[in-house]
């Protein structure tokens, strides 16, 4: 009769079987590594660990993107309204040109100037700022005018648009000014 060489108790046989008794093989060959089986729960942690991670990813990504996605959108707004008040002021250097000796349109809001600058000098007015706001016009004495957007806040801070500011800014909240060909 054989014997099993890992526990002794006898089989039929000595082979690569398991053994009845301790599972092993009956001839002293290395046991077979357990498979099959994990561990669930080390599956669920690595699981939760990387979706923590990726949250974390997300959110730094969101940190960084939003404000310059809201920075660039209120940057469109302030170029859209800069090229509408250059078009009016285009549009009203025409009607200067054909009417030499009279003054610029009266008007208060870029508004009034649809019927004296539409359709012959414009396909259409742009009335309103990128903002939603309307768009300020005032005619000034001696052949000038001065035409103005309230920006981002929709609050115009200028008591006079004679008077204005000139310059650059980075604030969308300033008021936009056109006088004179310039900014």
């Amino acid at each position: 009769m054989a014997h099993c060489a890992y526990c002794g108790s006898h089989v039929a046989q000595v082979s690569f079987i398991p053994c009845a008794s301790c599972g092993n093989p009956t001839n002293g060959a290395p046991p077979r590594p357990v498979t099959g089986g994990t561990n669930v729960m080390a599956l669920v942690i690595g699981i939760a660990v990387a979706g923590l991670v990726l949250i974390a990813l997300l959110g730094i990504l969101a940190a960084i993107a939003i404000p310059n996605f809201l920075t660039a959108m209120e940057r469109s707004k302030q170029k859209r309204t800069m090229a509408d008040i250059r078009l009016i002021a285009t549009a009203l250097e025409a009607y200067g040109t054909d009417h030499e000796n009279e003054e610029y349109p009266a008007g208060t809001y870029a508004e009034e100037l649809r019927a004296p600058l539409q359709p012959m000098y414009l396909k259409t007015l742009p009335a309103l700022d990128g903002w939603g706001t309307g768009i300020r016009y005032m005619p000034l004495p001696n052949h000038g005018y001065v035409i103005a957007s309230a920006g981002k806040n929709k609050t115009f801070e200028l008591t006079s648009l004679e008077q204005v500011p000139r310059g650059t800014t980075s604030n969308f909240d300033c008021d936009i000014v056109y006088s004179n060909g310039e900014f």
